[in-house]
C-alpha cells in the first residue's frame, strides 16, 4: 500500500514566549490518502490556518510527527521545504498575493517560468481554462472579481511543475 500524502500524528504547535506563549494545535491526527478530500472546519482562531501552515512546511510543529508526500517536514532544511512546496504542494493563502502589474496569465506563469517550464504560457492557459477563466487571461487582478482572483491563485498553486 502506498504511503499517505499527509500523515500527521499528535501534532502540537506552540507559539510565543513566556506569558504570550499560546498552544495553537493540541494533538492533531490526520491521515490523507491519494484521492481523498477533506474539509477543515472551525471557528475563527481555532487553528485551521496553523494546521495548513504545518502541512505546507510554513510552520514547524512543536511536537508530534508530520510526514507530507513521504517526507518528514520537521527534518527538512528550509531549502528542502521550499522544493517540496514548489514541486508538490499548492498553497492558496487567504490573501491571494497576485502581482498587480501582471495579467492573470502572467501570474499563473511566474512559478512555472521560475521552475524552467518550457511551455509555461500554454500550461497557464490550460490551468486558467480549468478554473473557468478562459477569456480572462489578459485581465489584471484589479479587473477581476474576488472570486476570479481566487481562481487565478488556485490555477497558480495547482499548475503542474517539473
Amino acid at each position: 500500500m502506498a504511503e499517505p500524502l499527509i500523515d500527521l500524528s499528535d501534532i502540537r504547535l506552540t507559539l510565543g514566549q513566556g506569558s504570550a506563549r499560546t498552544e495553537i494545535l493540541r494533538g492533531i491526527d490526520l491521515r490523507l490518502e491519494e484521492g481523498e478530500t477533506v474539509a477543515v472546519l472551525g471557528a475563527s482562531g481555532s487553528g485551521k490556518s496553523s494546521l495548513m501552515a504545518v502541512i505546507a512546511g510554513l510552520e514547524r510543529p512543536s511536537g508530534g510527527g508530520a510526514r507530507v508526500l513521504g517526507q518528514d517536514v520537521a527534518a527538512l532544511s528550509e531549502d528542502a521545504l521550499a522544493r517540496l512546496r514548489g514541486r508538490g504542494i499548492g498553497v492558496v493563502l487567504q490573501a491571494f498575493h497576485l502581482l498587480p502589474t501582471m495579467t492573470a496569465l502572467e501570474n499563473v506563469m511566474v512559478p512555472m517560468e521560475l521552475a524552467g517550464e518550457p511551455d509555461a504560457a500554454e500550461r497557464a492557459h490550460a490551468e486558467l481554462a480549468a478554473v473557468g477563466l478562459a477569456g480572462r487571461e489578459s485581465h489584471y487582478p484589479a479587473q477581476l472579481s474576488g472570486g476570479e482572483q481566487q481562481r487565478v491563485a488556485i490555477a497558480r498553486a495547482t499548475a503542474p511543475r517539473p
